[in-house]
């Protein structure tokens, strides 16, 4: 399945797809809601206050395996997964970032992504696909919306009450995201962020309840922020917004296809970190309004619509019995917020 996924990303045609799979179908209108939190403001200029009050997750119920091309088992006790846990979100790099790529959006990247150890396959994608968090400053923005969407999904878990699915989360940030991103935190003076993401790794696998985590929690979460907020400052093109929101759904949409056996939801924690991803899309493209209305209202309004359709796919944290959009339909759905951003691309 995910060798045909990557393929779909390679030199797609936006109306061939759209006209072939139609449109997003499915109840599930609960996807498109934004977080119950006050969040993101300090960094994107949301609605929301606190910054600090988002996702925890677990890290270690005994390495589970996370998708991505490369990606061995991870987060073992207290999230130390070993090389091979960084190959999640690192595999699949050069698929989620190739917006970022000198070539455009293509999916080069992704198979660099799966070589070798399951730890190097971060590395490999992004060596594949030209990206570099050092130097795009687009690519850095999306792999520290990538810990904050794993953060999300951690956090909604625990607090729902879903403690042992939700501690994985906690550690995904440091392991799978963190290796990507180091680079260019160190380059943007931003060091600090590494170790609140290893705290909340070690700490994930003993918390029985949120207020266990919190404290650990809302440091990462500014931390982050004030990443963020630090390549911001430099001036963030309505382009390279885009482009950090598309990676993000890109992601979420891979995460969805692998996390889904013959129709089945398998993969839980795929099926979680997509809808945390695509939370964080929501969040960074409501942030980043005044920017995108300025230079476009429309296409504002447009790719608005069209990331509400994409979110219906995630219902509910924990994955429905059947899934409610289809794979084909929602990669028809990533196509046409796309199209929506294309006036802000090109």
């Amino acid at each position: 399945m995910k060798n045909q996924t990557l393929k779909l990303w390679t030199g797609i045609g936006m109306a061939t797809l759209i006209a072939g799979c139609g449109t997003l179908g499915g109840e599930g209108g609960e996807g498109g809601e934004h977080h119950d939190d006050q969040l993101h403001a300090s960094a994107h200029g949301g609605e929301g206050g606190e910054g600090g009050e988002h996702h925890g997750g677990e890290g270690g119920e005994g390495g589970e395996h996370h998708g991505g091309e490369g990606g061995e088992h991870h987060g073992g006790e207290g999230g130390e997964g070993g090389e091979g846990g960084e190959g999640g979100e690192g595999g699949e790099a050069g698929a989620a970032f190739s917006y970022f790529a000198a070539g455009g959006e293509g999916g080069e990247g992704g198979e660099g992504g799966e070589g070798g150890e399951g730890g190097e396959g971060g590395e490999g994608g992004e060596a594949g696909s030209s990206v570099s968090s050092v130097t795009s400053d687009g690519a850095y923005v999306a792999m520290l919306q990538m810990m904050q969407g794993h953060l999300l999904a951690a956090r909604e878990l625990i607090k729902s009450g879903d403690v042992a699915e939700g501690r994985p989360h906690l550690t995904h940030p440091f392991v799978e995201v963190y290796p990507m991103a180091e680079p260019g935190l160190e380059h943007r003076g931003q060091n600090a962020l590494g170790g609140h993401l290893k705290v909340l790794a070690e700490k994930s696998g003993g918390i029985q309840d949120w207020s266990d985590i919190n404290q650990q929690f809302q440091a990462a979460w500014i931390a982050i922020e004030k990443a963020v907020s630090n390549a911001d400052e430099q001036g963030l093109s309505s382009a390279t917004v885009s482009k950090v929101v598309l990676s993000l759904t890109k992601q979420a949409v891979l995460e969805y296809d692998e996390a889904l056996d013959e129709g089945q939801f398998v993969a839980v924690h795929e099926y979680q970190d997509g809808r945390g991803f695509v939370r964080a899309a929501r969040e960074y493209l409501d942030g980043q309004q005044a920017l995108l209305k300025r230079d476009n209202k429309e296409a504002w309004r447009m790719a608005s619509e069209a990331l509400d359709d994409l979110q219906k796919a995630w219902p509910t944290a924990v994955p429905p019995e059947q899934p409610v959009v289809p794979v084909s339909n929602l990669y028809a759905a990533q196509a046409r917020l796309e199209l929506a951003l294309a006036p802000y691309l090109f």
